[in-house]
């Protein structure tokens, strides 16, 4: 939703490149375009959605059309009228385009390719951000093609994605990539202590999945609970009690796809995190590296009920899960799967 990426950008409000998390190698590459004035006519920003693409490409468009930077190009104010309408995606140059459902409609790339050649209304160049821009049929794609054929003087197309494998041969062809890194636990966690968490809470949050804008959404009374509510899962999966209804009734109880998406990706997140403080724990019960050391003593009730070696292939086996889950294969067959699979392993001596 347009107005939610818009709330999450603000939280941030980078005044320049360097304000940005992350990512240096691509900041270097786009401060490098703007002061060179050689701007790519179409691009593609690929990686993890916990990158947050979308902010680098905003970042983009200011740099191109900021008002303040006319003479020391390679940056962005972040303040003029320019910025501030482009922040706001009120900025009449620019459009940023999501699929319509799950596809792209083929009114929407044809919008793009009638737009094409008119020249900018307010800025120096316009700029069009295709969000999910792996998410095209075939006659998107083909009708998009041609906008990358006939390239316009003042035009830039920056397509974001996390997966160019189902994109056109052709379309990847024309544009520049950027491939962009997730974000490191220690850049979030630098992050979040400079934005005034303690050490202690934002060491936690860090390992939500390096994502900066789930990371500065969390309710951390929220967050607490809810990691209590998945120890509860933890010790009925290491002790076989009840997983399978737990399991399912999460899947039945959500609304949408997307939701119960979301909440299995920070379950089995949070599930292979406190597995991986059990197997240290074992190698060593005074570690440091105990990441939910506020539940040690409760993590250590629970290293008698599973093997180290059986911790770790218990978290592969989830990350596979949670994998073909994403991939819209059947969840609950595949949780049932998971569930037999797991429960029918004798359980292991320390």
């Amino acid at each position: 939703m347009k107005i939610n990426r818009i709330i999450d950008r603000i939280k941030e409000q980078p005044v320049g490149f360097d304000e940005l998390l992350g990512n240096q190698r691509i900041k270097h590459i786009l401060t490098s375009y703007l002061k060179n004035d050689i701007i790519p006519y179409s691009m593609i920003f690929f990686g993890p959605r916990s990158a947050n693409l979308l902010s680098f490409a905003v970042a983009f468009a200011k740099g191109i059309n900021c008002l303040n930077n006319k003479d020391n190009r390679g940056d962005f104010c972040g303040k003029c009228t320019n910025c501030v309408e482009i922040e706001k995606e009120t900025f009449l140059d620019l459009k940023i385009l999501e699929p319509d459902g799950q596809q792209y409609k083929k009114e929407q790339i044809a919008f793009l390719v009638e737009d094409n050649f008119r020249k900018p209304l307010k800025g120096e160049r316009k700029i069009n951000v295709l969000t999910d821009a792996h998410k095209m049929n075939e006659y998107s794609a083909n009708t998009f093609l041609k906008v990358l054929e006939e390239p316009a003087p003042l035009n830039v197309f920056i397509l974001v994605t996390d997966n160019m494998n189902p994109m056109l041969p052709t379309i990847k062809s024309r544009c520049q990539v950027l491939k962009f890194s997730p974000l490191s636990k220690t850049e979030i966690k630098t992050y979040l202590v400079k934005k005034g968490y303690d050490e202690e809470k934002a060491r936690l949050i860090s390992y939500l999945g390096s994502n900066m804008g789930k990371a500065l959404e969390v309710d951390f009374n929220a967050f607490m609970k809810k990691r209590e509510n998945i120890l509860s899962i933890l010790h009925s999966l290491l002790t076989r009690q009840g997983i399978e209804a737990i399991l399912l009734d999460l899947f039945n109880r959500s609304r949408s796809r997307e939701k119960f998406l979301d909440y299995f990706s920070e379950l089995v997140n949070l599930l292979a995190l406190m597995l991986r403080d059990i197997v240290v724990l074992k190698i060593e019960e005074n570690s440091s590296y105990v990441i939910n050391i506020d539940y040690k003593e409760k993590l250590m009730q629970l290293c008698h009920t599973i093997t180290i070696h059986k911790a770790l292939t218990l978290i592969r086996k989830m990350e596979y899960l949670l994998r073909d889950i994403q991939r819209n294969l059947n969840t609950k067959v595949l949780i049932l799967e998971f569930i037999k699979s797991y429960t029918s392993q004798e359980v292991a001596d320390v």
